[in-house]
């Protein structure tokens, strides 16, 4: 009696890993799919005027003169006003990162420690990581691992049929001291699902 306990024993617990080999399976084959389906995902990006940010050496601000910046009454090139919304028109919420990626410019580079940037939403309210009383540099933003010239400056998430608004200025520190060489800086503004 007691050989044929086991036996019983034994194919019950046969058939319980047999299920739950099943059923992760199941479970892997729907993670894959859904992966496969996000990567098909986009996000739409309006800018106001155009992503390309160009900054020259001529006049470096305070960091309070350039948070408070409302885009208009300075020459091109001394602070930066770049107004952008981000749509999510995919069925799910969509993780996101907003990055910017330096580019060459013709003027000699002014170096990324003296860029400075401040994000806010559309109402002026500055977003996580800009709230601080230090303003980021370029230069501190954390480099993506791939995409080696690009550097994160905000990520977040939307849900479905969710947007968002978000302000970019930028501007040489005051803490730049003035040389008789023109220099500049450009970088673009990216968005990507992640």
């Amino acid at each position: 009696m007691k050989k044929h306990d086991n036996k019983s024993v034994l194919k019950s617990i046969s058939i319980v890993i047999l299920f739950l080999v099943v059923f992760l399976i199941i479970i892997a084959i729907i993670n894959k799919v859904d992966e496969y389906n996000r990567r098909s995902y986009k996000l739409d990006t309006k800018f106001k005027t155009n992503d390309i940010v160009q900054i020259n050496n001529r006049l470096p601000v305070s960091d309070t003169i350039g948070k408070s910046y409302p885009g208009t009454g300075v020459e091109k090139g001394i602070i930066e006003y770049k107004e952008f919304t981000i749509s999510n028109p995919n069925p799910k919420e969509v993780k996101y990162e907003i990055y910017l990626t330096q580019m060459t410019t013709s003027l000699k580079n002014l170096r990324s420690s003296y860029i400075k940037l401040y994000l806010t939403d559309e109402k002026d309210n500055s977003v996580d990581g800009f709230n601080k009383k230090k303003i980021p540099s370029f230069y501190d933003l954390l480099s993506l691992n791939d995409k080696p010239s690009g550097r994160l400056l905000y990520k977040g998430s939307l849900k479905s049929s969710g947007s968002e608004t978000f302000i970019l200025r930028s501007w040489v520190s005051d803490t730049y001291m003035l040389s008789g060489d023109e220099e500049g800086f450009s970088f673009d503004i990216d968005v990507r699902i992640k």
